[in-house]
């Protein structure tokens, strides 16, 4: 089962920073990070995305609409906040090569991150249909080994898993996939941070659309904001958190499946394949937190369909948001969500949208 870490309370009140006084990227909040001390370069320009409003979509779904984009990040995508910080957590202990499985983003922020901190390079596993793909080629450029196997990432796991039985055993290699180990969450918890940041003293959304596959962020912006409360550091105006709405495609959704049948771990499903590379991830290995979180926020577990996909993320290219299908699919699964009444006129929704739209481009 996966580490999770915890803070003593006393110590992180103490170091505690007010805003005006962090500096920038993945760091900003070391007072709540298991490691710290990094040279400036190795991640000041990982997350630091705003959450704005969009006009159009507001107006369009009578709800006020804002987009956290996390296209911005080095690599194009959140997985920069997980990968950044677990591979400085993991070579803090001694770790010299890590290997993961992937469907895309985060085998590049291994690569990236691994290259930044001057390791041997990243091992990468794929799907065998990826070999020649973008993502093959960006692990690549950032001087990643790549390996081809199976039809999906657990394909792809099974296969690194015996392969390198004995290496990981005997720590040569260290396992980065979700869930895996700690760093990850803690690193994508920082968009939990990053919310509680920006909506200083006024309410924050009253729900947040997440695209579900591993779904290390879900429960990590769910940890940062119960932390918050727990140190005693929440905003006065955060008496309310938002509801947590899991999104994945109708061709592989294990989570949402489990939420609605009211059962407490998730099971693994037989994916059909979607044109969202992060959401074809037919198991969770923490599904069962995944459905706490859902459970205790008042959440809920959504599937769209790959047309409306489709049409929202040509509808985000139109409004001129950089987006990628995983993203467009928070966008189809409020529209959904509203339909269905899930979603109270006036409310504030947030989407959180994970990467940029060109390695959807580049794959078209």
């Amino acid at each position: 089962m996966p580490l999770v870490v915890e803070y003593d309370a006393e110590r992180v009140r103490a170091a505690w920073q007010p805003a005006e006084r962090r500096g920038a990227g993945l760091f900003r909040f070391a007072a709540a990070l298991p490691v710290t001390g990094l040279a400036e370069e190795y991640a000041r320009d990982v997350g630091g995305t705003p959450a704005l409003r969009s006009h159009a979509l507001s107006e369009e779904l009578g709800v006020e609409v804002l987009l956290k984009n996390e296209a911005t990040n080095p690599s194009g995508s959140f997985k920069d906040r997980g990968l950044g910080l677990g591979v400085a957590f993991g070579a803090a202990f001694g770790a010299k090569r890590f290997c993961l499985p992937t469907q895309g983003n985060a085998g590049v922020a291994a690569a990236l991150f691994s290259a930044r901190l001057g390791l041997l390079p990243a091992l990468v596993y794929m799907p065998e249909s990826y070999r020649g793909s973008i993502y093959h080629k960006a692990c690549a450029h950032f001087g990643a080994e790549v390996r081809f196997a199976g039809a999906n990432i657990a394909g792809a796991g099974k296969e690194m898993r015996a392969s390198l039985e004995r290496e990981l055993a005997g720590g040569e290699y260290v396992d980065l996939s979700t869930f895996f180990e700690p760093g990850r969450l803690e690193g994508k918890k920082t968009m939990g941070l990053e919310l509680a940041e920006s909506f200083s003293g006024r309410p924050l959304p009253d729900a947040i659309f997440y695209p579900t596959g591993g779904g290390t962020g879900l429960v990590g912006i769910w940890k940062a904001l119960l932390e918050l409360q727990s140190w005693e550091l929440s905003d006065h105006a955060h008496v309310r958190l938002p509801r947590l709405v899991a999104v994945q495609s109708e061709n592989c959704a294990p989570v949402v499946a489990a939420f609605e049948a009211g059962a407490s771990s998730v099971t693994p499903v037989a994916s059909s394949g979607t044109i969202a590379d992060g959401l074809d991830v037919p198991g969770a290995i923490m599904g069962h937190s995944m459905l706490a979180v859902l459970r205790e926020s008042k959440g809920f577990a959504q599937r769209v369909s790959e047309a409306s996909i489709e049409r929202a993320f040509g509808d985000l290219g139109r409004l001129g948001v950089g987006a990628g299908y995983e993203s467009a699919a928070t966008l189809a699964a409020l529209r959904d969500a509203r339909k269905a009444g899930r979603i109270a006129d006036g409310s504030s929704v947030l989407l959180l949208l994970t990467g940029s739209q060109l390695i959807a481009l580049a794959r078209r």
